[in-house]
């Protein structure tokens, strides 16, 4: 029994830190949700997240480091000094002073009081507290609960409910809807394409194999909505099918990270997921869990035809007995 008092120990010291860690991420979601209406405006000139967007194609690799990170936590401009926020995008102190002075600050402290001015305006993004560390005794599993823990509640906190009730309804009435994803985003595109193809008819996913994106999207027009998915390590293709998209008049949908709503402007919808896990390899539960909610509201937004829709899926399993 002695052996194992130090493992008793540790689960307790666990069940403890996630109890409170679980309790304090619900307050802050739901802090998050309800504070949403006082953001500074969006299209405010000075906000360091339009300073980086406008400039973020032409950044230098070091320097785009930190822009993602300042991006997925402004807040740290004020709470971080420059050595600080250089450890923590993997770059030196002189990137993070190149990048101040490409945006257009004097100084970093001239940036620094640009944040504590959002702070003040009640921006969320700007509000969050950095979430407590795990203990050190947890292991590398509980670590990475509470990393997905923490991206959950920051995806779904800021999330615009309007913004994903618009989606959902345009992707209701869209002659079809077109689903395309690479690399990590395109098993997220084949999960919504299955997703929505139990809802309606119409649901592509592009390109198949032995298909080339523009065999794809050869019939895409003003009635159609495309769908893209693109977290970050993108490929061309995704911007290129975003821009051609929008030159045919089609309705988009952007499920992204946020430097992807960054740099992919030409959505009507974006929907942002935060992705950095807790080790080397991004985490796409919010990714997931987004895109679920999304198809659930198509559901909802449709009604009686998605229900007969799904009836009959369920007829033809019945009768190809295909699943178990």
């Amino acid at each position: 029994m002695h052996q194992l008092e130090p493992e008793i120990l540790a689960y307790d010291l666990m069940k403890r830190w996630f109890q409170d860690d679980f309790r304090r991420l619900t307050a802050y979601a739901i802090d998050m949700s309800k504070t949403r209406s006082r953001r500074r405006p969006a299209s405010s000139p000075d906000s360091l997240e339009d300073r980086i967007r406008a400039l973020y194609d032409a950044l230098p690799s070091s320097e785009l480091c930190v822009a993602d990170l300042l991006l997925d936590h402004p807040g740290r401009l004020v709470t971080h000094s420059a050595t600080e926020l250089a450890a923590d995008a993997g770059v030196s102190k002189a990137a993070v002073t190149r990048l101040i002075r490409r945006l257009g600050y004097a100084s970093f402290a001239s940036a620094r009081a640009d944040a504590r001015d959002a702070q003040q305006w009640g921006s969320p993004v700007y509000l969050e507290a950095e979430q407590s560390s795990p203990p050190e005794q947890l292991t590398p599993m509980s670590r990475h609960l509470a990393a997905d823990q923490q991206i959950l509640a920051r995806t779904l906190g800021a999330l615009d409910e309007r913004e994903l009730d618009a989606a959902a309804r345009a992707m209701t009435k869209a002659r079809r809807v077109v689903v395309v994803g690479y690399r990590n985003s395109a098993w997220l595109a084949m999960y919504a394409h299955s997703q929505l193809g139990l809802l309606r008819p119409g649901v592509e996913l592009a390109p198949l194999p032995a298909e080339t994106l523009a065999e794809a999207l050869v019939d895409l027009g003003a009635q159609d909505l495309l769908l893209a998915v693109g977290f970050r390590r993108r490929v061309p293709a995704l911007a290129a099918a975003l821009r051609e998209a929008s030159a045919v008049g089609a309705r988009i949908v952007l499920v992204t990270d946020p430097s992807g709503a960054a740099e992919l402007r030409m959505a009507d919808w974006t929907l942002a997921c935060h992705c950095r896990g807790a080790a080397m390899f991004d985490s796409y539960v919010a990714a997931v869990s987004v895109l679920n909610l999304l198809a659930a509201q198509v559901a909802q937004a449709m009604g009686e035809p998605a229900r007969r829709r799904l009836q009959g899926v369920e007829q033809w399993h019945r009768r190809l007995n295909d699943l178990a």
